[in-house]
């Protein structure tokens, strides 16, 4: 698995256009690693402060190659990848970020819980089911994310705090595969790193782990 930072320029038209309805930029993230099912965050910056480029963190099978994958020139502004590797051993406290979406399933029909109080009781369940259990958690509401081509709306919410291993492979494929609903659209992707490491979850700490 590969873990990567990318920066979009959103100063391209293309990259507006993905943006404007995020199936297709899912489409682009898709290409961009090989047709392998990712799960990426759109990270929460001001753009007017970075000149318009847009960092995005992509968990991947296949390394991301942005000379095979037809995206358009100027896309992509610069790509930070390595090997994703965290040690995840049972009883291990990590701090964790995550932009997701709580919501539970009744009859069939996928509901989005609406309260702070509702929403970390979500993150607790979806713990039991993933292999950790919360030691501390702040949530924040981040808005909506929709797509109006496929006439989809969800709620999405900012989880942070700290975790314990509590099942080493159902924690690893969560990490992976990300948790919860509308993972084409952003949302589920699990971002941990150990206490004493400043940098959440990205390059540094993985570079360092090889030496």
């Amino acid at each position: 698995m590969y873990i990567s930072k990318i920066y979009i320029d959103v100063k391209i038209p293309s990259v507006r256009h993905d943006l404007s309805s995020l199936n297709f930029f899912y489409d682009t993230l898709k290409k961009l690693s090989g047709g392998s099912e990712p799960v990426y965050r759109i990270d929460n910056v001001p753009l007017n402060q970075t000149g318009y480029i847009q960092p995005v963190v992509l968990i991947s099978e296949k390394k991301p190659d942005v000379s095979n994958s037809k995206i358009s020139a100027g896309y992509i502004s610069k790509i930070e990848t390595s090997e994703y590797n965290i040690p995840v051993r049972k009883g291990m406290v990590y701090k964790y970020y995550m932009k997701a979406n709580p919501s539970v399933k009744i009859f069939f029909k996928h509901s989005d819980l609406e309260t702070e109080e509702s929403w970390k009781k979500w993150l607790e369940t979806e713990g039991m089911i993933n292999g950790f259990e919360i030691v501390d958690s702040k949530v924040a509401g981040d808005g909506y994310v929709s797509c109006a081509e496929k006439k989809v709306k969800f709620i999405s919410v900012l989880f942070e705090g700290s975790l314990k291993i509590t099942d080493e492979k159902k924690f690893a494929k969560a990490l992976y595969s990300g948790i919860g609903r509308g993972r084409e659209y952003g949302l589920g992707l699990i971002s941990i790193e150990s206490f004493g490491c400043k940098n959440r979850n990205i390059a540094e700490e993985m570079k360092n782990s090889h030496h």
